[in-house]
């Protein structure tokens, strides 16, 4: 019997036989086109009884493709997809049957093969039953019984793929989902979704997953035992994660899940390792035997996922009253978030609604950058689908983190070069930065360093002369490898560095600290680290210290300098300044550091402006600003406000220790003023308010606060 024949029109050359496989129709003879004229073409010269047609194709106009189809008069049974609503599919379909077409469905993007399978042999078996027919073979499903799937389990034919879900900031690998396949000896492939349903039909499934997790658990020990797992940057091993899906039908088992206990202590795998997936169907079934069973296991343990969450029909109680520590947006959305807007605010609402009740969320389904970066604009915790890395076999792994450690490394040096911050000169913006990490750490020598392909380029450095040094021998090459803070106490002591030509020449590390600095797309552009030529511990307040340090790096990248300066002065403006001091008082409240915000005024500037003229006012400015910068560190934010009015924040400096600066700052304006005209000597007012874990860190405060002393100072002057 002549095999049927299917068309398909994708951007993918690969989906119809993937499709044809999942779905259970292999042996379909296919054809895909991924562009309308060779479309055409096949359609002419191969003549197929099928057609499967992406109406929303980038370059196709879905309507008036099926125009042209009813103008050639074409009689092939038509299913249409895409990445648009069920309802706007429905159109397009009523638009081909209206002008004679057989248009036997519609399928929204993502495909489900159940959903094909269920079109294709509902309208083949109907179409040959009215003419006394079989149903051609080439669509049969596989014909599994009971004993089939008995046997499969008793034999042990199953199998399992693992799929990578990634951190979706910086694409750091988190863990894996386990997956069930079965070969079967004659039939081949067997879909997924048929025998787990007659699995659980038949009160198969606790033996299934069981089955599946006997096989993962101890591959997911030997894999995080791998001694290659530091070079292949995956960061802290103990949080990756094996995430599993779970029937509903099994939980009223009362020992399946004390045996998926027992798999778990066997394989040495921590109940924390080991996230359950639900479905959100299913989880609701039974509410309230679901609540104490779930919240058993979260005591236990393990982590629980909502699976395709946003399908089901949950009441917002029943999911804030479940003990979820995981929401996995369901595909369907994901992958038609590029074209609908009601996808893209469901993604939205499903995160924030997530976020809020304290989950994490994974979203499916990822099959392009785009997709990727719109969730990282939502701030979505995880990721998971094609374009990160389909379903793979135990021994497929490797290769897969080596060809993605290569990817990501291109990404990187990519992002890195348009950025345009390589080899250009020092800016006082990212140099505030080091000054403040080398005084509030004491060490010897901090940077921020820039990591290229074959060097690291110091953006910015203190207590160093040198601008840059070969990567092969960098501490911080290791550093961008990891999610957090990368530690080395004595490097004497460390094997990977204790011959470091760094290590036993100039500058002599012994310590080193460095925490990663992002782009605003996650990658990875260098560190800022510090160094000291003397060991020494580093607590955990220490390590978010820097890494709240390193995030005033990261805003610095992703602030143009532009907007955040004044132009007549060189300082910050306003804006760059407040945005500068909030996370400054922020690194001071986490960390109990006071701060002293200084609020200065010009006496007699008006006077200038309006007796000497503007220009001589604008130098009056400029005089004032160089004095400030001269008296203060370079760590101190030191702005122009507006007009003749100034600000200086300074961290780990109390009101009472002020006293010193500010003597320095009065005989430097004395001798400016001995060396210029009465027009152009400069007399200011300024308050002083102090910040401290008594008195709160309110930037608003501690503006109020000043201007008041400020204004009391003036009007004191003028009383004598």
């Amino acid at each position: 019997m002549t095999a049927v024949r299917l068309l398909i029109l994708d951007a993918e050359a690969r989906t119809g036989k993937e499709l044809l496989q999942m779905a259970g129709l292999p042996s379909m003879e296919l054809r895909t086109a991924t562009d309308v004229s060779s479309f055409f073409d096949l359609l002419s010269a191969w003549q197929p009884d099928h057609l499967l047609i992406d109406v929303t194709l980038a370059g196709v106009d879905g309507v008036e493709l099926l125009l042209r189809l009813a103008d050639l008069e074409v009689d092939a049974r038509i299913l249409l997809m895409g990445n648009i609503s069920q309802r706007l599919l429905e159109a397009v379909r009523l638009s081909g049957m209206a002008h004679g077409l057989q248009v036997i469905g519609v399928l929204t993007r993502p495909i489900s093969p159940k959903s094909l399978r269920s079109l294709m042999l509902a309208e083949v078996t109907e179409t040959h039953q009215a003419v006394g027919l079989a149903t051609p073979s080439p669509l049969a499903l596989p014909e599994v019984s009971v004993l089939d799937l008995q046997t499969a389990l008793a034999q042990r034919q199953l199998s399992v793929v693992y799929q990578p879900k990634i951190e979706c900031r910086s694409g750091a690998l988190v863990g894996f989902e386990v997956l069930a396949r079965w070969i079967h000896p004659q039939q081949g492939f067997i879909p997924p979704d048929l025998f787990i349903s007659l699995a659980e039909k038949q009160g198969l499934i606790d033996e299934l997953t069981l089955q599946v997790m006997s096989q993962a658990l101890p591959w997911f020990h030997t894999f995080l035992s791998q001694e290659s797992l530091s070079y292949l940057s995956l960061g802290h091993r103990a949080e990756l994660t094996l995430s599993v899906n779970i029937s509903a039908h099994s939980l009223p088992s009362a020992d399946f899940f004390p045996k998926l206990m027992e798999l778990c202590q066997s394989a040495e795998i921590s109940p924390g390792a080991i996230i359950f997936e639900l479905t959100e169907t299913g989880a609701m079934e039974d509410p309230v035997a679901s609540l104490d069973l779930l919240t058993r296991l979260r005591m236990k343990g393990f982590q629980l996922s909502i699976d395709d969450f946003g399908t089901g029909f949950s009441s917002m109680l029943q999911l804030v009253r479940m003990p979820f520590s995981e929401v996995k947006v369901d595909r369907s959305f994901v992958m038609t978030s590029a074209d609908s807007h009601e996808s893209r605010m469901v993604i939205k609402a499903i995160i924030e609604l997530a976020h809020s009740l304290g989950l994490k969320v994974t979203a499916e389904g990822i099959e392009n950058q785009e997709a990727l970066e719109f969730l990282q604009e939502l701030n979505c915790d995880r990721a998971q689908g094609y374009y990160i890395g389909r379903p793979m076999s135990a021994e497929q792994i490797e290769r897969w983190m080596q060809e993605r450690i290569q990817r990501r490394e291109e990404q990187r040096l990519q992002t890195l070069h348009s950025l345009n911050l390589l080899d250009t000169p020092a800016e006082d913006r990212f140099d505030r930065i080091t000054r403040l990490a080398q005084r509030l750490f004491k060490v010897t020598t901090c940077v921020i360093s820039l990591v290229d392909a074959e060097r690291q380029w110091f953006k910015s450095r203190v207590g160093l002369d040198v601008c840059e040094t070969d990567r092969s021998i960098s501490f911080c090459t290791h550093a961008i490898e990891q999610e957090e803070v990368f530690l080395v106490e004595n490097a004497l002591e460390d094997p990977r560095f204790a011959h470091n030509p760094l290590v036993l020449e100039a500058p002599h590390i012994r310590f080193y600290a460095g925490c990663p600095v992002r782009a605003p797309r996650g990658d990875k552009l260098g560190t800022l680290c510090l160094i000291d030529a003397e060991a020494r511990t580093f607590s955990e307040q220490d390590k978010q210290l820097l890494s709240e340090l390193t995030a005033m790096v990261e805003d610095e990248i992703a602030t143009s300098q532009m907007l955040s300066e004044d132009h007549l002065t060189g300082l910050l403006n306003r804006r760059g300044f407040e945005q500068r001091a909030q996370h400054l008082l922020s690194v001071c409240q986490q960390q109990s550091l006071p701060a002293s915000l200084l609020y200065f005024d010009l006496d007699n500037f008006k006077r200038i402006n309006d007796e000497a003229g503007h220009q001589a006012g604008d130098q009056v400015l400029i005089r004032f600003a160089a004095i400030l910068k001269e008296v203060f560190r370079g760590s101190d934010l030191v702005a122009r406000l507006g007009g003749d009015e100034f600000a200086v924040l300074l961290i780990k400096v109390s009101e009472a220790s002020l006293e010193p600066v500010l003597l320095r700052l009065s005989e430097l304006i004395q001798d400016h003023n001995q060396a210029s005209s009465p027009l152009q000597s400069l007399y200011y007012s300024c308050g002083i308010a102090e910040a401290d874990i008594y008195k709160g860190y309110s930037l608003q405060k501690l503006y109020n606060l000043a201007d008041q002393k400020m204004y009391r100072n003036k009007h004191l002057k003028k009383l004598t």
